[in-house]
C-alpha cells in the first residue's frame, strides 16, 4: 500500500466500478494525486466526466477512503492499485481496469506464471463437476494458477481441484471479501486465501448486486491467459466470461458435452464459434508449452463420484437482487462475518473437525469466547499470550466467520 492508495479508492467511490475513464486518468496524468489536486475546474474542462461524476468527485473526500484502508489493515487485507508493482500488467491494459483491488491472501505473479480461468454453471451435473475437478487438479499440478469466481457448482469444484493438488488458486468475488455471501463456501474461501488469494474490486463490506457479477468476469479473464468453460447452458453467466476473454484477446477453451444436455449447449456453441475443445488438461497446456515452464503431468483419467458429489451446486444458491433484502445482507459491524466463509462447504463450526484449519491460539481463544461474550481486554488479561498473538487469532476467528463483535457492548461472541 502506498501514499496514492487513498486517492485511487476516492476515485473508485466517485466514478464507480469498471469505469473506462480510469484509462483517461492514467494516460493524461503523471499520478492520481495530480488528478485529485486538479480540482473541479480542471475535471470539468477535461470534458471526460458526466455531471453526476463531477458532482461526486467534488463532494467525496478522502475520509471514506481512509476508513476503508483502516478496515483493511485491521482485517489484514491488502490493497493494490495501478500504481503498485503487484498490480498485474494484463489487468492494467484492459478497457476498464479496476482502480483498486482488495486481497485476502497473496496474489501470485500473474504476469509471469500461466493462469487459466475455469468457469461454468452453478447447476453443474456430476459429470461436469468431475471434469472441472480433474482438469483443474492437473492444471495445478503442472504449476498453473487456477482462477475462478467462487460460485457454487463448477467454480467451487475448480477451486477444490486446485487446492487438493496443492496448487495456487484465485477467487474473484462479485462482492466485498468481508461480506457474508454464500456462507456454505466460507471454508473454501479461507483455504483459497491460504494457497492463493481471494480478490474483489469492491470494498470489504460491499453487498453483491445483479451488476457486480458480470463486472467481475472481466477480472477473471484479465487474470488469465485463457478461459475454460466446463459446462454452461445457453444463457449461462460463464459465457459472459468467455465473451470478456475474447474481447481481451485471451484464449477460449470449452469442454464438449452431450447434445441433449442443456448444460452443454453453451459450451458446444463456443466450440462452433472457434473455442478449442478440451477433454483434459494437456489440451490446454500444449498451447503454452513454449512460453511457460510447466511441470510434466500424468492426466487424471478417473474421478470417484464421492470426490465431487458433496460440492454444492446452484440449486441451493439464490442470486442476489440489485438491492438485497436485509436478511440476505451481512448485518452491520456488530455482526460482521468474513471471508473465511470459503473453502468448501463450511459445516457447523462447533466440532473439532471443523475447527481443524484454525491455529492453536485461535482454537484456544475460540473456546473462551464460546463460554460467554468476552472483550478483547479480558482475553488479553486472562492469557499468557502477547497482545499481537491474540489480535492475530481474533482476526483469524473473525475472518473465519466464527465470532462477531458487538458494537454496543464491545464484546466478541461466537456465531
Amino acid at each position: 500500500m502506498n501514499e496514492n492508495t487513498k486517492y485511487w479508492i476516492w476515485l473508485q467511490q466517485s466514478i464507480g466500478y469498471a469505469n473506462p475513464k480510469i484509462n483517461t486518468i492514467l494516460n493524461f496524468y503523471d499520478n492520481i494525486q495530480d488528478f485529485y489536486n486538479g480540482g473541479e475546474k480542471e475535471w470539468r474542462l477535461s470534458g471526460s466526466f458526466s455531471g453526476k461524476e463531477l458532482r461526486k468527485l467534488y463532494e467525496n473526500n478522502l475520509e471514506e477512503a481512509e476508513s476503508i484502508i483502516e478496515q483493511c489493515e485491521r482485517l489484514h487485507y491488502h490493497i493494490i492499485t495501478p500504481d503498485d508493482d503487484e498490480y498485474p500488467q494484463n489487468l492494467k491494459e484492459i478497457y476498464d481496469p479496476p482502480s483498486a483491488l482488495y486481497i485476502c491472501g497473496t496474489l501470485p505473479d500473474l504476469d509471469n506464471i500461466l493462469s487459466i480461468g475455469v468457469v461454468g454453471t452453478r447447476n453443474a451435473t456430476l459429470s461436469g463437476k468431475k471434469n472441472a475437478y480433474s482438469i483443474s487438479y492437473d492444471l495445478a499440478k503442472a504449476g498453473v494458477i487456477v482462477v475462478s469466481g467462487g460460485a457454487l457448482g463448477i467454480d467451487s469444484t475448480a477451486h477444490k481441484g486446485a487446492l487438493v493438488a496443492e496448487g495456487t488458486t484465485i477467487c474473484v468475488l462479485g462482492c466485498g471479501i468481508n461480506y457474508n455471501y454464500l456462507p456454505i463456501n466460507a471454508r473454501l474461501r479461507y483455504e483459497i486465501s491460504r494457497h492463493g488469494a481471494v480478490v474483489s474490486e469492491y470494498p470489504p463490506d460491499t453487498p453483491p448486486s445483479k451488476y457486480s457479477f458480470p463486472k467481475r468476469n472481466r477480472i477473471i479473464s484479465a487474470f488469465s491467459q485463457g478461459i475454460l468453460v466446463v459446462e454452461a447452458g445457453k444463457k449461462s453467466g460463464a459465457l459472459l466470461t468467455a465473451e470478456s476473454a475474447q474481447s481481451q484477446n485471451r484464449d477460449v477453451f470449452a469442454v464438449p458435452g452431450d447434445i441433449h444436455n442443456s448444460f452443454a449447449e453453451g459450451t458446444n456453441n463456443l466450440i462452433k464459434q472457434g473455442a478449442k475443445p478440451v477433454t483434459n488438461a494437456v489440451d490446454i497446456l500444449e498451447e503454452y508449452q513454449y512460453k511457460y515452464t510447466l511441470t510434466e503431468i500424468t492426466v487424471t483419467e478417473h474421478v470417484e463420484d464421492t470426490v465431487v458429489r458433496d460440492i454444492p451446486t446452484g440449486k441451493t444458491e439464490t442470486r442476489p437482487k440489485e438491492k438485497p433484502t436485509p436478511s440476505a445482507r451481512t448485518p452491520q459491524r456488530n455482526q460482521k462475518k468474513s471471508i473465511s466463509e470459503s473453502s468448501e462447504s463450511k459445516p457447523s463450526v462447533t466440532t473439532a473437525e471443523n475447527l481443524s484449519y484454525l491455529s492453536d491460539t485461535a482454537k484456544k481463544i475460540y473456546g473462551i469466547i464460546c463460554e460467554k461474550p468476552t472483550s478483547l481486554d479480558d482475553i488479553i488479561n486472562t492469557n499468557g499470550l502477547s497482545s499481537p498473538q491474540i489480535m492475530t487469532a481474533v482476526t483469524e476467528l473473525e475472518l473465519s466467520g466464527l465470532i462477531v463483535k458487538s458494537e454496543t457492548e464491545g464484546k466478541y461472541q461466537s456465531v
